[in-house]
């Protein structure tokens, strides 16, 4: 049986779950498996359907959960995405449990692909090499960045073959060959499990290769990797532009809360244009542009930036104390341009794109 999308209410439910535990997660005195799990119990990390309605259900469950806390969004992205991974590839029999696992939220997913985006780019290879051995594959190398790695995790893992092919495997953390380095701590996202992944010929069954063609695999996914990544950083502006506005209903009018409104204003139409693209793009995502869905995530890093900036001026120094809210957006905001693919590889392809149209 499908679960049903979820409703306004399930929504807001999420949304206050998650806004009573945000502090605490972003201090690092909550774990965020917990909150998988919960969405897990509730069918929201799994729901079914076709590509535009798991795109669309991700879209606005990522939205809330960023409004709320984007540690928690981030680690319900990486599951979300290593879910669709396993859905638009499925798995061999070995690794249907894996699927269910993480659709349940007691398994980890982490979505290791930041490299083979820029390998398909035309930029450097990825760096783990896979080797045939005589019942699958054998991975070395080094996956330099990735979330959800906590005990027991499985990672999505691209590898460039000898004959200079690409693959996608899926490993496990705790296997043999497969060394987590410890955390380094970051500005923001400390609960989310981010690390370095260390392979040393790795074992990987034949069935645990979810594809042999890189390029189509990306060209598969991409679309929903996009606009769910819009929808986390529409979700921090959410969050940043109802804070605003309370601090415009109390400010008591004046010259200063005049520009102030203004200002919200038009970051409120702003918002409400790029989220009605998210839901327009998500539901024709099989004919939808790539190049139209990475607009709308720039759209969407553009608005958070200016959002929160917003926010600032409208808290003042109450906004900048450590351990706020605010003050906590504007680190998570900070991160939203570096996640790949990055605000600067979006714009290199925009601008490739146009100078290909020109000739």
């Amino acid at each position: 049986m499908t679960p049903a999308p979820p409703t306004t209410a399930d929504l807001a439910q999420v949304h206050e779950r998650f806004t009573a535990t945000a502090t605490a997660v972003d201090a690092g005195t909550q774990d965020v498996r917990a909150g998988l799990r919960w969405l897990g119990d509730r069918g929201l990390l799994r729901p079914g359907g076709d590509r535009p309605t798991r795109a669309g259900h991700a879209v606005r469950l990522l939205r809330t959960l960023a409004a709320a806390s984007l540690a928690d969004a981030f680690v319900a992205w990486s599951q979300t995405m290593v879910v669709e991974y396993l859905t638009c590839c499925p798995p061999a029999p070995d690794l249907a449990d894996v699927l269910a696992d993480l659709g349940a939220g007691v398994l980890p997913g982490a979505t290791a692909l930041a490299p083979a985006i820029t390998d398909v780019g035309g930029g450097a290879p990825v760096p783990v090499v896979a080797e045939r051995t005589a019942d699958g594959w054998a991975l070395t190398g080094p996956v330099p960045w990735a979330s959800n790695l906590f005990p027991g995790a499985v990672v999505a893992v691209p590898a460039r073959t000898r004959d200079g092919g690409r693959v996608v495997a899926v490993v496990r953390l705790g296997a043999p060959g497969v060394h987590v380095a410890p955390a380094t701590p970051l500005s923001a996202l400390n609960a989310t499990g981010t690390s370095s992944v260390e392979l040393d010929r790795a074992p990987v069954t034949a069935g645990a290769v979810l594809t042999r063609d890189l390029p189509a695999f990306l060209g598969l996914c991409r679309p929903t990797m996009l606009l769910t990544q819009a929808a986390m950083a529409l979700g921090v502006a959410d969050g940043a532009l109802t804070s605003t506005a309370g601090a415009v209903a109390g400010a008591g009018g004046g010259p200063v809360a005049g520009v102030l409104e203004e200002d919200l204003h038009a970051l409120q139409a702003h918002r409400d244009a790029v989220a009605g693209d998210l839901v327009a793009l998500a539901a024709r995502l099989d004919t939808a542009e790539p190049a139209a869905c990475a607009r709308a995530r720039v759209e969407a890093l553009h608005l958070v930036a200016r959002a929160v900036e917003l926010e600032g001026l409208a808290r003042g120094g109450a906004g900048f104390r450590a351990g706020g809210a605010s003050a906590r957006r504007r680190r998570e905001a900070a991160f939203l341009p570096l996640q790949a693919p990055t605000l600067l590889q979006l714009r290199a392809a925009a601008t490739a794109a146009a100078q290909h149209r020109d000739r």
